[in-house]
């Protein structure tokens, strides 16, 4: 399975998606801080699930970084918000390039067929 790095802020929804996701095999690590995500984005995740309400950075700003990056650049990102459900804040999201853009709750089983869709076509084991 792949690896996956789940940035949260908020320990109960990180839980929830880190549950989510060791539950179909997968490796997760995670963080509650943007600063602590750019710096394990270039560890090489193949996935990365964003939520987008951190305390430390805005998560549509620590996409737009992570896409800039030649080094994370092409880590698929898929954004999760309970509080950003409009449709303009997911034009926003996908225009910052994350590849899906997902509205709280999501059911386990729709974030674990995202991550399949996208973890092919992502960055390289590390």
């Amino acid at each position: 399975m792949a690896t996956i790095l789940v940035v949260d802020d908020r320990p109960d929804s990180r839980y929830a998606t880190v549950r989510a996701l060791e539950a179909v095999g997968h490796d997760v690590r995670q963080t509650g801080s943007g600063r602590d995500a750019l710096r394990l984005a270039r560890l090489h995740p193949q996935l990365i699930v964003l939520d987008l309400q951190l305390q430390d950075m805005d998560g549509f700003g620590l996409c737009e970084k992570l896409k800039a990056d030649p080094l994370t650049a092409s880590i698929p990102v898929v954004m999760k918000t309970a509080v950003y459900g409009d449709p303009d804040s997911r034009r926003r999201g996908l225009a910052v390039g994350a590849d899906e853009y997902l509205i709280d709750p999501v059911p386990p089983e729709q974030l674990a067929a995202v991550v399949a869709s996208l973890v092919g076509r992502g960055a390289p084991d590390a």
